[in-house]
């Protein structure tokens, strides 16, 4: 033999089958086979010899027959094919917090139905009541857990829970997934938690900066409320500045450390008392007592009693108390200036009064109206020229005139009483510890008493006789 020759040794001329490979991925969720090609006529890949090689790594999910009866019949070799895929694991979500309500504090003008922009409303107040729906929590999710191609289950991982973010003057509902207003307020986050706080604090004026305030609770300005304002709660007002020509409108007392300059337009009304250092051209209605150290040229009316502190004094306007009204002087030293002073009347009642009035005239312009429009289709009936539609509409008007007339006797019945009943009080006192000068008017009742000289350290009161003067005790 040549020595150039090399020699064959029979494994070399022996038939080589077609192997199969398997690997999977280190998350155990694909497997892949790459096929060698058969040498030598030997035996080609087949169904057999993948499934030996998948039972050899223990993969017993997901297997993709359909994938493996494709590369057998087409003799895939050398290129990798998937042949089994495990289902992943799909973790749990989150949980999510839905608010409900505005806790920002960007400030925006109001933006009105017609497209105009009222410059006074900024939304600076995130007003809530008791109850109210603050936000609500979805629930963290389980997951779902997965399979690996080994048949191993992949477990999921739960979703992170998230609390409610519940701070002061707030509620937990039983099942933890709402969170409640505890009261009326104002809601606010504050480290990122909600609280719903029962006082609204204005950390200086009442102006174009902070816009008007509407709040249900109590309110408490540091500064002034500057003109053409409003301020409106459910609760009690406190400002520590003055008033303008604004409006305090409260369900509760009023406490102005300042005063009142209402420019003929100010109003200043309250549920409860009213205590400020004066009133200067403005109008007070309070429920309650009002007490101040001077009224000058102002519309006052209480449902209890003024009084006027030191040596107040009451100078033009009309001010009506239901129990007293007490001051150290009443009307002008140097001038004539008509002043009002009435008691025993009570201002709700009065009015009331004054809104029946105005009913019935609208009441009785409504009634004419419909009464024209009645005989006109009354006329079209008698000569049968009266259309169907015309007939209902004749039927509309005729109750709606029924009901007119109804609601006016009530309305007159009620004024009768209301008349009656101012008539016939008349037991406060008008209390004058100074002086009080000619041009004061004392109203009790239905009596009134002209002061034509001055007075002094005298109290008015009613008796059968009408209004009597006496010395203030």
């Amino acid at each position: 033999m040549d020595e150039n020759t090399k020699s064959i040794s029979l494994d070399e001329l022996l038939p080589v089958d077609a192997a199969v490979s398997v690997t999977v991925t280190p998350d155990g969720l694909t497997a892949e086979m790459t096929a060698t090609a058969p040498e030598r006529d030997g035996q080609p890949l087949s169904e057999e010899m993948v499934m030996a090689a998948l039972a050899q790594k223990g993969i017993v999910y997901g297997v993709d027959y359909a994938a493996i009866n494709h590369a057998v019949q087409s003799g895939t070799y050398s290129i990798p094919v998937k042949i089994a895929g495990g289902t992943p694991a799909i973790h749990g979500d989150a949980a999510v917090i839905n608010q409900m309500i505005r806790t920002d504090t960007n400030l925006r003008p109001k933006e009105l139905a017609d497209g105009s922009v009222d410059f006074k409303d900024l939304g600076i107040v995130h007003s809530v009541r008791a109850g109210q729906l603050l936000c609500t929590k979805t629930p963290p999710t389980t997951g779902t857990p997965g399979t690996n191609v080994y048949g191993h289950p992949i477990p999921a991982r739960p979703g992170k829970d998230v609390p409610l973010p519940a701070g002061k003057g707030t509620t937990v509902s039983p099942d933890k997934l709402q969170l409640l207003a505890a009261c009326d307020g104002q809601a606010d986050m504050v480290n990122r938690k909600i609280q719903v706080l029962n006082t609204f604090t204005v950390r200086g004026d009442v102006c174009n900066a902070t816009g008007n305030i509407n709040f249900v609770g109590n309110v408490v300005v540091e500064g002034s409320v500057l003109t053409g304002f409003t301020v409106q709660a459910t609760g009690n007002v406190t400002i520590n500045g003055s008033v303008e020509s604004a409006q305090i409108l409260s369900d509760g007392n009023i406490t102005l450390k300042g005063g009142i300059n209402g420019s003929g337009k100010g109003m200043v009304k309250a549920g409860g008392y009213l205590k400020t250092k004066y009133i200067q051209s403005g109008t007070v209605h309070a429920a309650g007592d009002v007490e101040s150290s001077y009224i000058l040229h102002s519309t006052v009316r209480c449902g209890g009693g003024v009084t006027l502190l030191g040596k107040g004094t009451i100078i033009g306007g009309h001010v009506s108390a239901m129990k007293h009204i007490t001051a150290a002087m009443a009307g002008s030293r140097n001038t004539y200036v008509p002043t009002t002073l009435e008691v025993g009347t009570d201002p709700n009642a009065l009015n009331r009064s004054r809104e029946i009035q105005k009913e019935l005239e609208a009441n009785k312009r409504d009634s004419m109206s419909l009464l024209r429009l009645i005989n006109l289709l009354g006329e079209l009936k008698k000569a049968n020229r009266l259309t169907p539609d015309k007939q209902e509409s004749l039927q509309r008007a005729i109750n709606s005139y029924q009901m007119l007339a109804q609601t006016a006797l009530e309305l007159e019945d009620e004024l009768q009483n209301i008349q009656a009943t101012l008539a016939s009080v008349g037991h406060g006192t008008v209390n004058i510890s100074g002086t009080a000068y000619p041009g004061v008017r004392i109203v009790i009742g239905s009596d009134v008493f002209h002061i034509e000289s001055k007075y002094d350290h005298c109290v008015f009161a009613r008796n059968e006789e009408g209004i009597q003067m006496g010395p203030l005790r």
